[in-house]
């Protein structure tokens, strides 16, 4: 990845969920994943003061997030030779490290406070300061942060996205689907701010409906419209089309069809056996589901990963039961 693309990866936070303090050795970085935002300011600069001002505030930014990429490599190593060293009872308990890691990450925290006092209105120090805040699971102080980056230029899609997830996981729904649908109209050709609202809605229906003013049984065909949107974007996602052909399964009475078509979609996308399984687990489920028991056998048959051999055994005990039979007539 060049230069540029790392510039543009770091500020827009997508969705990640935390499987525990020290479920991982990206522990603080899982918390994240940064993407897209404009390229930053070119590299060569006209021979005047002003240009002069903002070429050193631009190498002293880049100074900061390399002090930020580096200590989070310490931590991270850290985290995992603790990890290994657990495994013969010789790490340091999780509170004792977790401590050591804030202290160490405080210098981070510190740089971007001096950063931000010298030049508040620097919009990608904000952005990378809230996320920051977030991956140190602070949400308050990463909202605060976007919130001035939004106010700062509200035409910017970034803030309005991260605000979007940072609110939703505090159970303010209503400013999440807000968010949420601010960034895709300011970026309508980012797939990423579609795929957020759509599992927003997915995930509060009822909150969904009430902010809508509809019927809780058209939120789904919102969240499909809004599926499709970004899958027309990002075609080749296969997380997104994974997400997508999940929403189906919620359809009622099933659209088993569309369903199919949708796993099937993800299946071409899928990048290794074990998601692969994955997806074919759901396959073999709808046909079970709609009495296509050959097909699901079939399906199964191709799942080698044992991960997945709980779920295949269920699948295929229930497709091995006798169906109950029918009470005589009186």
């Amino acid at each position: 990845m060049g230069t540029g693309s790392k510039r543009r990866a770091r500020f827009n936070w997508t969705d990640a969920k935390s499987a525990g303090y020290f479920a991982s050795v990206k522990w603080i970085r899982n918390r994240l994943l940064l993407v897209l935002l404009a390229a930053i300011a070119p590299g060569v600069f006209a021979e005047t003061k002003p240009a002069d001002r903002k070429a050193a505030v631009e190498r002293e930014f880049r100074e900061l997030l390399a002090l930020d990429d580096r200590l989070h490599v310490e931590v991270d190593k850290w985290i995992r030779d603790n990890a290994e060293l657990a495994e013969s009872n010789a790490g340091v308990p999780a509170e004792s490290l977790g401590e050591q890691v804030r202290i160490r990450l405080k210098e981070v925290e510190d740089a971007y406070v001096k950063f931000v006092a010298k030049h508040p209105k620097h919009i990608e120090a904000r952005l990378a300061f809230g996320s920051y805040y977030s991956g140190l699971g602070e949400a308050d102080k990463a909202i605060g942060q976007w919130v001035e980056a939004r106010d700062l230029d509200a035409k910017n899609s970034v803030p309005w996205n991260n605000l979007g997830k940072a609110y939703g996981q505090k159970g303010n729904v209503s400013e999440s689907i807000r968010h949420f649908t601010k960034a895709s109209d300011l970026a309508p050709k980012q797939a990423l701010y579609y795929r957020n609202l759509a599992a927003m809605l997915f995930a509060y229906p009822d909150q969904a409906a009430r902010y809508y003013l509809i019927e809780r049984s058209h939120v789904l065909p919102k969240v499909l419209s809004l599926f499709e949107q970004a899958r027309k974007l990002d075609p080749k996602n296969f997380p997104l089309a994974a997400d997508a052909a999940m929403a189906y399964l919620a359809t009622q009475p099933l659209q088993a069809d569309d369903a199919i078509t949708a796993w099937n979609e993800a299946l071409a996308l899928a990048p290794d056996e074990r998601s692969k399984a994955g997806v074919r687990i759901h396959l073999a489920r709808i046909h079970a589901h709609i009495g296509k028991a050959k097909a699901a056998r079939d399906i199964l048959a191709e799942i080698k990963e044992p991960k997945f051999a709980a779920l295949k055994a269920e699948i295929l005990k229930k497709l091995d039961a006798k169906p109950a039979p029918t009470p005589a007539k009186p």
